[in-house]
């Protein structure tokens, strides 16, 4: 497997998990806490859930990068 799918499937996993632990953090905020807007929290989970999503999405299709970049640079002799 090329280094950068590899590299590029690790990001996604790590986005997934970060995603993950806020939308639960906001989901678990308690009710009396300054920033607990449970209307707004949830929104704000829904949003995170759609952004694992689409990282999900990303790793199931391994088309959405291209395996190679091609070199840009040309040879000047």
């Amino acid at each position: 497997m090329p280094t950068n799918i590899t590299q590029k499937n690790k990001t996604l996993h790590e986005i997934i998990d970060w995603c993950t632990d806020l939308a639960n953090e906001l989901c678990d905020a308690p009710d009396g806490d300054f920033y607990a807007n449970i209307n707004a929290n949830l929104i704000k989970a829904d949003t995170l859930a759609m952004v694992i999503r689409h990282c999900q999405h990303m790793l199931d299709h391994p088309d959405t990068m291209p395996d190679e970049t091609p070199n840009q640079s040309k040879d000047t002799k």
